[in-house]
């Protein structure tokens, strides 16, 4: 691909962020050398400070693959295995779940386990509320009173059924398997092997410095009251560019879980149509050229790719509801002609 021709798609990406008043960042790398990196809009939007390109954003659903490679280390380490049952974990597992749910269920989304959130119903990310304040949910444990006296979707391997509820309860086992706080067992055997300095779960009331509010899609209006104070095992996990980039790039170096169990995580366990499909906790292309992990909440739009032959990497990280959607195409657009042209 010719540099006239690469210079044509930053234009024209910087021509849809334009039109569509983007605010976050775009990050676009072959291995370690920059195609592309560019931040946009502002991480305090009255205060019209603007975004960085090391600047962290929540990535909402984004934190599913992290909660997956939480439990592979799990696994990894003999303590459950895919195919441990709910019911061997406890008898408290009643009603919301099967006991016969496996942990292979639960990652791929087909474990019927009944849904908090349940994505096939409710679809307004900026109204959404639970039963208990958003303040009182800052680790995964806190939410078992939404569990308590549910009844499971459907049975185990009946179908796929994009399950906030089921991560959750992931990130409950791993305090129960552990004895540790989530957030803090993930930092130490997830963001830290994945060397991810910057990646953190971190209350809304208390974010770190050069971390982007969130804003709804009236762009004045901060997510504080909309989402969990401190993300959990289903979203809200914050990061950056750079992070991502060091993820993909150990991830498969193998340096976060074992070859045999990264194989079985990159599986295809669903199938979506003739192209694409999901494994455990992420998104792929059949073929396994491509893998991916997105997330959308109030304040949130995130997308990131990663093209396995070229290790190439594009992420799109927004601070506003959705906010990746516009840029989608285009990103792709240039990250596909870069990689069919090498």
């Amino acid at each position: 691909m010719t540099q006239a021709s690469i210079q044509t798609q930053i234009d024209r990406i910087q021509q849809v962020a334009g039109e569509t008043d983007f605010s976050g960042v775009i990050s676009i790398f072959e291995a370690d050398s920059a195609l592309y990196e560019q931040a946009f809009g502002y991480r305090d939007i009255p205060n019209q400070v603007p975004n960085l390109p090391t600047t962290r954003f929540g990535i909402a659903s984004g934190t599913k693959f992290f909660t997956a490679l939480g439990i592979g280390r799990l696994i990894d380490q003999g303590l459950i295995h895919l195919e441990t049952r709910v019911g061997e974990l406890s008898t408290d597992y009643t009603g919301f779940i099967s006991p016969d749910a496996t942990i292979r269920h639960l990652l791929t989304h087909t474990s019927g386990i009944y849904d908090y959130f349940d994505e096939e119903i409710e679809q307004d990310f900026d109204n959404f509320f639970v039963s208990i304040p958003w303040y009182r949910l800052e680790t995964p444990l806190d939410y078992w009173p939404l569990f308590e006296g549910q009844t499971a979707k459907f049975q185990p391997g009946d179908r796929f059924s994009y399950s906030n509820g089921g991560y959750v309860f992931l990130g409950m086992l791993i305090e129960k398997i552990t004895g540790q706080i989530f957030r803090d067992y993930m930092q130490e055997q997830v963001f830290k092997t994945a060397q991810m300095p910057q990646t953190g779960f971190y209350a809304l009331n208390q974010l770190p410095a050069n971390t982007a509010l969130g804003y709804l899609e009236d762009r004045k209006t901060a997510n504080l009251y909309n989402l969990p104070i401190r993300g959990g095992a289903d979203g809200g996990l914050f990061t950056t560019a750079s992070d991502l980039r060091a993820f993909w790039q150990n991830f498969f170096a193998h340096r976060i879980l074992s070859p045999e169990l990264t194989d079985v995580f990159l599986q295809t366990h669903e199938r979506f149509n003739e192209k694409t499909g999901y494994g455990c906790g992420l998104y792929k292309r059949l073929d396994n050229s491509l893998f991916s992990i997105v997330g959308g909440d109030a304040g949130v739009g995130f997308d990131s790719r990663y093209f396995v032959r070229h290790r190439m990497t594009a992420s799109i990280l927004s601070n506003t509801t959705n906010g990746e959607e516009d840029l989608r195409e285009v990103v792709m657009d240039f990250f596909n002609n870069l990689a069919n042209n090498e």
